[in-house]
């Protein structure tokens, strides 16, 4: 459900590797930098992404490439056709694993040391992207086989790639479509959607399911003191902050502004009440980082939460979005800060 922070994975590493398999170092290094310096031109340029840090990346690309060279060297066979099969998916195999750890390693300590101090979890890849990243170095490793013993058979990578790479941009495509950009959560109206995919099945399978809305308090008064900037920073901290909470298969997304909702299926409102009030207070011990004169992390954030209860104030959308906001209006209005049930 959420897009990720500084996940760089891309369609390179299929040439990248590939290059560090057969070519001398020098040759591969020029190759990689040319590889970078076009993906860059055509898609990292128009999308924003600064000319140094694109050098950062080609720096740890050519790490990678150099570090697993040096291992493939301690196989004396190498990827060329004297080796026995075996030999060489082993070749392979350590290789690549060399390749993505000096990969990851270097990424991690550069965004350590250059961003602000992050938990090792934050840039683990999800699953799909894991996968796109192997998937992209079995095929460096095919294209290194076939050029050092078939040259001509080569040409049969570019296809596969093709369609990786145009299956991997209908999923991005997919991703930007129903995320909010400044969270990684749900967007409105693809949480409307998820929600109401909820609501029915509770109804179908005669389950309880509670909806939340959460909104940051005095939220402007943030904006004011420390800027759009740092406020932005705000909302993906508390985004975070639910993801942590709440559990993997419930719907949660910003529903605007400062406002987050979910829906917990399968939780009654003794429960809600519950998970709301962890929620709250885990909001309470945020601290936040912000770039304004270098002082100390913002503390002191609170969130209101209102919830309404399926079926007991409702059995569609909504009634049950129009039950919790008036919760929520409660809950501002008897001084903030708290969580608010919305009375039968």
């Amino acid at each position: 459900m959420r897009l990720a922070t500084y996940g760089y994975v891309d369609m390179t590493s299929v040439w990248t590797f590939g290059a560090a398999l057969i070519l001398p170092p020098g040759v591969a290094i020029v190759l990689c930098l040319v590889v970078l310096v076009h993906a860059w031109v055509r898609h990292g340029r128009s999308s924003g992404m600064r000319a140094y840090r694109q050098a950062f990346v080609g720096a740890v690309v050519i790490d990678s490439c150099l570090t697993a060279r040096l291992v493939l060297d301690l196989f004396p066979d190498g990827v060329s056709g004297a080796g026995k099969p075996v030999q060489v998916l082993l070749a392979l195999a350590v290789t690549m694993l060399v390749y993505d750890a000096v990969n990851f390693f270097v990424l991690y300590t550069g965004i350590y040391l250059a961003v602000r101090p992050i938990k090792l979890t934050e840039l683990l890849q999800t699953r799909q992207d894991a996968a796109l990243e192997i998937a992209t170095l079995c095929l460096g490793g095919l294209t290194a086989l076939a050029l050092a013993n078939q040259p001509l058979l080569a040409v049969l990578v570019v296809p596969p790639l093709f369609v990786l790479e145009r299956s991997v941009l209908t999923k991005q495509l997919e991703v930007a479509a129903t995320t909010d950009a400044k969270t990684g959560l749900l967007n409105a109206a693809t949480w409307q959607s998820m929600a109401q995919h909820e609501l029915a099945r509770a109804r179908r399978e005669d389950q309880a399911a509670a909806l939340l809305i959460i909104d940051m308090d005095n939220f402007k008064l943030i904006n004011d003191t420390y800027g759009h900037i740092a406020g932005d920073t705000v909302l993906r901290a508390v985004a975070d902050c639910l993801v942590r909470e709440l559990r993997q298969y419930d719907a949660i997304g910003r529903f605007g502004g400062e406002e987050f909702v979910a829906v917990l299926s399968g939780v009654d409102e003794l429960a809600a009440v519950a998970v709301s009030e962890r929620v709250r207070q885990q909001i309470q011990l945020l601290e936040v980082a912000t770039e304004v004169g270098e002082v100390a992390p913002m503390t002191g954030l609170s969130a209101s939460i209102g919830i309404s209860c399926f079926p007991e104030h409702g059995t569609e959308l909504e009634d049950l979005l129009h039950a919790a906001d008036s919760a929520l209006y409660a809950a501002k209005r008897a001084g903030r800060n708290r969580v608010v049930v919305c009375p039968l």
